[in-house]
Parts: C-alpha cells; structure tokens; sequence
C-alpha cells in the first residue's frame, strides 16, 4: 500500500486525537509515528504515470515517422524493426527485473512490451493478409502476455492488462455463443450484460488462486463500473420502449455466467445469509432488465422531457416508470450490500446514483412544469431537499445495515 502526504497526515491527525483522548499513551504515539516513519513508501504514482506518458509520446513519434514512409518500406525491414524492439525491450525488462520491487523503469518497459506485442498482431496480420476479429486479436495477445502480466507490480499494468483482455474475452464469447459476428451493434446489449457477469466470475476466481491475487482490484472496478453501465443502458434503452423485440438467444451467454456467478455467491464464505440474498435478487433483477418481454410491454407514458403525457397507458403499466423503479430497486439492494459489508466508498457512490435517478425522474415526468420560471424553483429546491436528504438518509441506513450486520 502507498502512503500519500494526505493519508500521513490523516494519520497523525488521528493519533493526536487519540492522545488527547487518553486512548494511547505519549510513548506509544511516539512509537507509532516512529515506526510509520521507517515503513512509510512514497508515492510514485506522478512518477510513473510521467514516465509511461513519455514512452507513449516517444512511441508515437516512431509510429508517425514510420507511417510517413509506410508504403515505400519492405516488409522484411517492418518485421525486423519489429522484432529488434521486443528483443530490445525484453532485454531491458530482464536488465531491470532485480529493481522491479522499487525501480519505475520495470514497469515502463513492461508496458512498452506488452503494447508492442498487441500492435506486432497488427502488423503481422497486415503484412501477411491474415483476416480476422478484432477481439480474436485482444484474446490472443492477452494469452501470450497473461505470464509477463503477473510480474506487474504496479496497479496501471495489471489494469491495462485486464481491461483488454476482458473486452476481448467478452466479445469473444458473445460472437461464438451468441451468433453475433455480423453485427457488433446487434451484439452490444449482449455484452453489455454479460461484461459486469464475467468480470464478477473472475474476481471470485482471483480471490482464491494467489496468482491472480494482484488482478482483483482490477476485476473488481471493472464489476462494478460495467454493471452500473448495463443498468443505465437499460433503464434507457426501456424507458424509450427498446430492447423488446432483442432475440434472446443474444443473451445465453449472460445466463450461464449468471448462474456460475449465482453458484459462487451461494458458496461464498465470506458471505452472510443477507448479502447472499441481497447479490442474487440484484443479478435477477439486472436479468429481467435486459429480458425482451417478460416485463417490458414498450408501452411509454412520458417523453424524455416530460412534454408529453400519455392518458391512454396507465402509470404502472408504462416502461418509463417501471425501468426506474427496477433500477432504482437494484441499486437500493447493492447498496445495502455494500454497506453490509463495510464498503463505505460503494455504498456513498450507489446511494447517490439513487437520488440522481429520482431527480432523473423528476424532471421526466415534470418536463413541462420544470420549463416555467416556478418549475425551475420548484425543482432547485427539490433538487437541495433531495440532496439535503440524501447526505442525511445515508447515515441513518448505513447505521441500519451495521446494526443489521452485528445482530
């Protein structure tokens, strides 16, 4: 863990607190900040993003002086410059591998490599006509750098490597078992579903292998972001009627990474009965999201301003009001997930999704009001009250959910 100044500083701030408390003697807190002092590790973080953003420069700087000339230079001269930068750059990883722990230039050159490997398939294919997906290619080069991966130390690698090998991985197993190959556009909602499902699986599966420990946070962000972009994709998509008419063979891939992801939760240790439950009506729910027509009529009450009101379809009946109300169902059950689990940065993020979808649905339905000098009090003032709510409410459910957890 890398200590930032702001993180030392809460951190004295705290043990000041406690010795005017009398909870630590003045011995101790010397002690304390003694032994912070020696194990403390400054943060590298400006250094190495400065230091990969200069490899990116330099790089393309090559590529534009390379394309300059693209069509007068031989193939054997591509691939021989190809192949003398990943001698050169594998020479320099195992030149810096003894440093790799401390040393920022391991993992500039890490990067670099694993970089130039993905565009050498570019090249290759080109060169020699080869055809094929872009995903396909993501796959592969995830497979031949997955080694090199777990020799990164630190996080930016790691997270470079899993974000593309869980696009390519994704579209992959979409387009084989989905039938989506012709159209990437047909595929999305697909992917879309299945990416936070199969990301989730992963995680679980890092948790109890120690090589893939250091791949977690990454498996995890990447959870949790894409299921919060399949919930918004869909709760837009069936506000506005969409989706009904989607095959649902797109989505069979999304079923079985379902029920594997329901099987691991229901074996999770780590887990409490609440959290169990709470996990497996939220993936239910994201499922019926997505699912053509078992609660989705396409029938729409408001437009997306709120200009228009529909008398002829009842307010229960309409996709608008019932796609909020399901997302804002699943991100109430998350949220009393996470704060189950102590996760307090989740919890505050998922607890003000849900104010801003009320705010969202405000405005939707009150559209034409909202346009009006007195709507645009009226909806400031909510917009305050919600917010005054919101940073209230989540206290009291925060304590709910631990006195819930302690019980």
């Amino acid at each position: 863990m890398i200590d930032s100044p702001l993180q030392s500083m809460s951190t004295l701030h705290k043990l000041n607190q406690w010795l005017q408390a009398g909870l630590i003697t003045p011995a101790q807190h010397a002690n304390i900040l003694s032994f912070e002092a020696e194990h403390r590790q400054h943060s590298n973080g400006w250094l190495y993003s400065f230091m990969i953003l200069g490899a990116v420069i330099i790089g393309l700087g090559i590529i534009s002086l390379i394309a300059a000339n693209w069509a007068t230079l031989p193939d054997a001269l591509k691939l021989g410059a190809d192949f003398t930068l990943l001698g050169g750059l594998a020479a320099g990883i195992v030149w810096q591998y003894p440093n790799r722990q401390h040393g920022v230039w391991f993992e500039v050159l890490l990067v670099s490599f694993m970089v130039l490997c993905l565009a050498s398939i570019g090249l290759i294919a080109q060169i020699y006509h080869i055809s094929g997906k872009w995903y396909h290619a993501l796959l592969f080069w995830a497979a031949i750098t997955f080694l090199l991966s777990l020799f990164a130390r630190h996080l930016f690698s790691r997270f470079f490597w899993v974000t593309l090998f869980l696009l390519g991985l994704s579209w992959s197993i979409v387009a084989a078992m989905g039938g989506h190959t012709p159209s990437h556009l047909q595929a999305f909602p697909a992917v879309l579903l299945f990416a936070p499902l199969l990301s989730a699986l992963l995680y679980y599966l890092s948790q109890h292998l120690k090589p893939l420990r250091g791949f977690s946070g990454s498996l995890f962000f990447w959870f949790q972001f894409s299921a919060m972009l399949a919930l918004a994709f869909a709760d837009i998509a069936r506000s506005g009627g969409e989706l009904r008419d989607y095959p649902v063979a797109g989505y069979y891939p999304a079923y079985w990474a379902a029920a594997l992801l329901a099987l691991s939760i229901i074996l999770q240790r780590d887990y409490q009965r609440l959290n169990k439950v709470l996990l497996l009506a939220s993936l239910a729910l994201l499922l019926l999201a997505f699912h053509p027509d078992l609660l989705f009529t396409g029938a729409q009450r408001y437009t997306l301003l709120g200009t228009h009101d529909s008398s002829g379809v009842s307010f229960w009946q309409a996709d608008d009001i019932r796609a909020p109300l399901l997302t804002l169902l699943i991100l109430f059950l998350y949220a009393i997930h996470a704060g189950n689990l102590g996760h307090q940065h989740t919890f505050n993020a998922v607890t003000f999704l849900i104010g801003l979808r009320f705010v969202i649905v405000y405005f939707q339905a009150m559209g034409g009001l909202a346009a009006t000098g007195v709507g645009l009090i009226l909806s400031g003032s909510l917009i305050i009250g919600m917010t005054w709510a919101w940073y209230k409410g989540r206290d009291r459910l925060r304590q709910w959910v631990t006195r819930g957890q302690h019980a």
